[in-house]
């Protein structure tokens, strides 16, 4: 088990010819379980708190800030130990309910979903503290599968993540 935090950039893919949009810093921090299932593999779940959202410009502009409770199944594959590190590849879906939504102007009425699903890809390492303790570093990119915005007047849109994610394992 262990905690981790995970600065990121967030943007918003959407299917409209139209529409800009701009990236937003955001950030995930929590509590991460993981499971052996033998020497090389690893189940990973846990919980999260992801701030996720970005700009988008149409006829007019729309920042969107959310904050959802997020649950991972991931599955880490490991390599054999060189010196004292590790090196993994982690994938997976996520499934994020939402807690909170900050959009501005506020007077649109526009919402965002209650739930989005995420395929996650990480590449990272873990360097052995000794014992069972460990810190580990890993880029990931989180991808938003399905659509974000509530509104059915809105345009289908998505939102990614890339970022470095910075853990500490005991």
């Amino acid at each position: 088990m262990g905690l981790y935090v995970a600065p990121a950039i967030n943007f918003i893919q959407t299917d409209s010819e139209n529409t800009e949009t701009n990236s937003k810093p955001g950030v995930i921090y929590g509590y991460a379980l993981e499971v052996a299932l033998n020497e090389f593999h690893r189940l990973e779940s846990g919980f999260g708190i992801t701030y996720k959202g970005g700009v988008i410009s149409e006829n007019q502009t729309i920042d969107y800030k959310v904050q959802y409770l997020t649950v991972p199944i991931f599955i880490k594959m490991r390599s054999r130990e060189i010196g004292y590190f590790n090196y993994f590849a982690r994938i997976g879906p996520s499934i994020n309910l939402k807690i909170k939504e900050m959009i501005s102007p506020n007077t649109l009425n526009k919402t965002t979903n209650p739930g989005l699903i995420d395929v996650s890809i990480f590449i990272g390492m873990e360097y052995s503290l000794g014992g069972k303790t460990s810190v580990e570093g890993s880029l990931f990119f989180n991808n938003n599968i399905t659509n974000a915005l509530g509104d059915n007047n809105d345009p289908d849109a998505l939102f990614h993540q890339i970022g470095l994610r910075l853990g500490f394992l005991f």
